[in-house]
């Protein structure tokens, strides 16, 4: 294990699709030598993710889920083994379906400037900072949530009438959107010291912002439970835990080009070579998100800029 801080380090959390985690992987290790890739792969995702392991690629696997605690306690798993690695300058949260827009080496030079990093972030409780609706906002962190049982697609469908109950009372809350069943109620409080912050669940923070996040989920077991029993809370986690303690210093912005707009389901776009143009307006660093089969052309245009040369990457 090294003995001094690495320059940074890319965390990723995947599911699918080994072959584009490869190249994903390989972009990153080219663009510097003093960086390194910690991988945690859903359980139940696709086989074949432990070939990736090598020298500055460490590989976990490790239980998945969407809309609950899972993602924060992959993500906390892999910055403990940054940490037991000697810690990094910086450390970035990607997922597979993420991909660098511009050269590594660029990304890296513009954290020197950056403070504790690129974490988009508002005031989620807030009328008048808020980026949500207040009426979402209050449902998923102010109320504790239980699943009550799984729910099928179709299942889904035939549920979706209760979400109207949320809008006739204030004591009660349902939710079927993760592919279960949900209630809550309202929590008489939040957590002492801790205001709601929201933003965008992929960033970039210090080192120094990650050792207060793993002190802090060490040390108080109510945050935890707060966490454990919200909902969609990989949108405020690490927001709520670093911006309320008051002494970070952040770029308002997670260095990211994602375009929610065009689904209309509050899903990230698959990104195509259609939308290079504004890619490349956005100067962002990262996109979010591509898949192989659909996004083949744009990735093959984002190789060329990243790596100065064309590259192939359908044979990674």
């Amino acid at each position: 294990m090294p003995e001094t801080t690495m320059r940074a380090a890319f965390v990723i959390t995947s599911h699918a699709d080994v072959p584009q985690l490869s190249r994903l992987i390989d972009r990153l290790l080219a663009g510097a030598h003093d960086v390194r890739v910690y991988v945690s792969h859903d359980i139940a995702g696709e086989a074949g993710v432990e070939s990736l392991e090598g020298p500055r690629c460490t590989v976990i696997r490790e239980t998945g889920g969407r809309g609950d605690f899972t993602q924060i306690e992959r993500i906390l798993s892999l910055f403990r083994l940054v940490e037991a690695d000697g810690g990094a300058d910086h450390v970035t949260v990607l997922s597979g379906m993420d991909y660098p827009a511009r050269p590594v080496a660029e990304f890296l030079d513009a954290l020197a400037n950056a403070g504790d990093g690129f974490l988009h972030h508002h005031s989620a409780l807030d009328p008048q900072s808020s980026d949500w609706s207040m009426h979402e906002a209050r449902q998923r962190y102010l109320y504790r949530w239980w699943i009550l049982w799984p729910l099928s697609a179709s299942s889904r469908r035939r549920w979706h009438w209760v979400h109207g109950v949320n809008y006739l009372q204030p004591i009660i809350r349902m939710n079927i959107a993760y592919g279960t069943f949900r209630i809550a109620f309202r929590r008489p409080r939040l957590p002492r010291g801790l205001t709601v912050h929201g933003g965008s669940a992929w960033f970039t923070i210090s080192r120094r912002a990650v050792r207060h996040v793993l002190r802090t989920v060490d040390s108080r077991p109510d945050i935890m439970r707060w966490g454990r029993t919200s909902l969609a809370v990989d949108e405020v986690f690490f927001q709520s835990i670093l911006l309320s303690d008051g002494r970070f210093n952040f770029v308002n912005s997670n260095a990211r080009y994602i375009d929610f707009d065009s689904d209309g389901f509050g899903h990230p776009k698959v990104l195509t070579d259609a939308d290079r143009e504004r890619i490349d307006r956005s100067e962002a660093f990262f996109v979010r998100k591509v898949d192989r089969q659909r996004s083949a052309r744009l990735l093959d245009q984002l190789d060329e800029r990243v790596t100065g040369s064309a590259v192939d990457g359908r044979q990674s």
